[in-house]
């Protein structure tokens, strides 16, 4: 019998799952729940030292002798404190004890309570990691607690091995005993370029699959030699590519991801969920997460990983790959399957790339993007800006040899403009800048510096706020919307872009915009502002009306929502539409 608490019940597990047989067990009354759990379970082989300082280095011999990771476990309070010795000599030494240190509620931490002192953090500098789990009261809790237990088990041996504390609160009162069986738990398994019988295993693995889906996140321009391994192994695994404009990547292979995993509707979504979905170079802007959070734990998650850090974005993480993304390609090609797969899979995708729909609206921001991104030249530089701007820019194509830059690191609307004005000096080329006036405003210091060039263009698109609150909420659910959380305004950029020696133009329809478009792309001895007003609420009702119009009606061929449609019908959208059918 296992003690009733979900967060020791799942430690005990991962212990299992890791094969760390061998536990120092000194006595005390919080870690009893551990304790009396391990005792009587026949995987484990226990010992009982009462010095804590003793027990320390008792673990040790055994990882000397053994070789392998060895547990000691304690009670809370000063108990702990006398592992100091032991966990630095192990740091040192360079062996794999696993410091298991129970503790009570954190929340009387400093509250006068008995044996409580700060045990979080308390062998920061002699251990690889430490983790405090939480208690569990929901999935997501599960979820984290499986998570860190798994990053902390694999730095055991990670890039050299060392010490590692587990620290898990237990709550106060009467313990029960009642659980037969421990949950179960999924280990993630790592590896490196170096471990070809294992990579063998995994790529012969990832052969037998059907649906393989690999999402290429932000990556520098200039990528031909991935290029042609993206396509290598696009034909070998049958797999999509799913990428935006910041993958700087289009071959064969390769999907625009970006409105399709906005607008699936049920049937589609069951007929492109992967088997398999393999990430690369971080962060990217497709819905794939929403996609794969719908996904049942039967879809597994590969990440590749240079630093090998464990990240689980869609909490079904299987397998890290501690290498670059390009050697990951050249091992996985190596060991593919002979032949060359149905590319079944790759022409779902595709084919429901065709059918989306892009129709002709009138005059707001999705129109002004749209503009802009067609007429950009091949060969010159684009920054997005964060939010609204690059979420619209990816509903448009782009020449490929466009290089593109956002700061996507931590997606904030901060330094655009500081980032793009360094870029557009250094690259000389035609560089050009999408922002929205939020963006432009709080970093309009940028225009305060030597460095501004004539080969400068900036779209700024004002809609006086911050359209992604109308977006994801609206007026018709918060009627103070524009107050504080879309903070409207009437500013212009004009007086700052006239002082700072722009040549600007502005635009309030579709024939003054294409009247400024024409200037915005010349020549011109200055850099070009251009500044599109438009309606934040009119901008959001409109991108929701055609992502609709995609969801709903994209494989029936119903003609366009905005242009000729049919009152009725067009009525009865709105009131879907206010329904909240958008998650934003």
């Amino acid at each position: 019998m296992y003690a009733d608490l979900e967060h020791v019940k799942i430690l005990i597990a991962f212990l299992k799952k890791y094969k760390i047989r061998n536990l120092v067990l000194s006595p005390g009354t919080r870690n009893v729940a551990f304790v009396h759990s391990v005792e009587k379970d026949n995987f484990f082989h226990c010992y009982s030292i009462v010095d804590e300082r003793s027990a320390g280095f008792f673990g040790i011999g055994l990882i000397q002798e053994l070789q392998e990771p060895v547990a000691i476990c304690c009670t809370s309070g000063t108990a702990v404190c006398n592992y100091s010795s032991a966990v630095m000599e192990a740091y040192y030494q360079k062996l794999p004890l696993l410091v298991l240190t129970a503790d009570r509620n954190p929340y009387y931490l400093n509250q006068f309570e008995d044996q409580m002192i700060p045990q979080q953090g308390i062998f920061s500098k002699s251990c690889k990691t430490e983790i405090s789990l939480p208690f569990i009261r929901n999935r997501e809790d599960v979820w984290y607690c499986g998570r860190i237990l798994n990053e902390a088990l694999l730095e055991l041996n990670h890039r050299g091995k060392g010490p590692v504390h587990i620290n898990f609160p237990i709550p106060d009162g009467h313990m029960d005993y009642v659980s037969e069986e421990l949950p179960k738990v999924h280990a993630i398994e790592r590896f490196t370029a170096d471990e070809d019988e294992g990579l063998k295993k995994c790529f012969g693995k990832l052969g037998q699959n059907k649906k393989i889906l690999v999402i290429y996140g932000q990556d520098a321009p200039g990528q031909e030699k991935k290029a042609l391994l993206v396509k290598q192994f696009a034909e070998k695994y049958n797999a999509v590519f799913a990428v935006d404009h910041l993958s700087n990547l289009m071959t064969e292979g390769c999907v625009s991801t970006f409105m399709i995993t906005k607008t699936l509707t049920a049937d589609v979504q069951k007929e492109l969920m992967p088997d398999i979905v393999i990430s690369l170079n971080g962060n990217f802007v497709s819905g794939i997460r929403a996609l794969m959070h719908k996904a049942g734990q039967e879809v597994r998650h590969w990440l590749v990983c240079e630093s090998g850090e464990i990240a689980d974005p869609f909490r079904k993480l299987q397998f890290v790959f501690e290498m670059s993304a390009q050697r990951f390609l050249e091992k996985a090609i190596e060991y593919a399957p002979e032949g060359k797969a149905k590319a079944d899979y790759r022409m779902a995708w595709e084919e429901r790339e065709k059918k989306l729909i892009y129709p002709e609206t009138e005059y707001c921001d999705f129109y002004t993007v749209r503009q802009f991104m067609d007429r950009i030249p091949g060969n010159s530089l684009l920054h997005l800006a964060n939010s609204s701007s690059v979420r619209l820019a990816q509903y448009f194509k782009l020449d490929s040899t466009v290089r593109v830059y956002c700061n996507r690191g931590t997606n904030g609307i901060d330094g655009s403009m500081s980032a793009f004005i360094a870029q557009s000096y250094v690259a000389k080329c035609k560089s050009f800048l999408l922002i929205g006036d939020l963006s432009f405003f709080y970093d309009m210091n940028a225009f305060w510096n030597r460095y501004i060039n004539s080969n400068m263009r900036i779209l700024l698109n004002n809609n006086e706020g911050a359209e992604i609150f109308h977006y994801t909420h609206g007026k018709e659910k918060i009627d103070t919307i524009d107050d504080y959380m879309a903070v409207a305004h009437h500013t212009s950029a004009k007086g700052w872009a006239l002082e700072r020696g722009f040549l600007y133009l502005e635009a309030h329809d579709k024939a003054s915009y294409e009247k400024a478009l024409e200037i915005f792309f010349g020549d011109s001895d200055k850099p070009v502002l251009l500044e599109a007003f438009t309606d934040k609420e009119k901008d959001a009702k409109i991108l929701k009306e055609i992502e609709y119009q995609n969801g709903a009606f994209a494989q029936s061929g119903t003609p366009g929502l905005l242009d000729g449609i049919k009152k009725n019908v067009k009525d009865k959208i709105k009131e879907r539409i206010k329904s909240s059918l958008y998650e934003g």
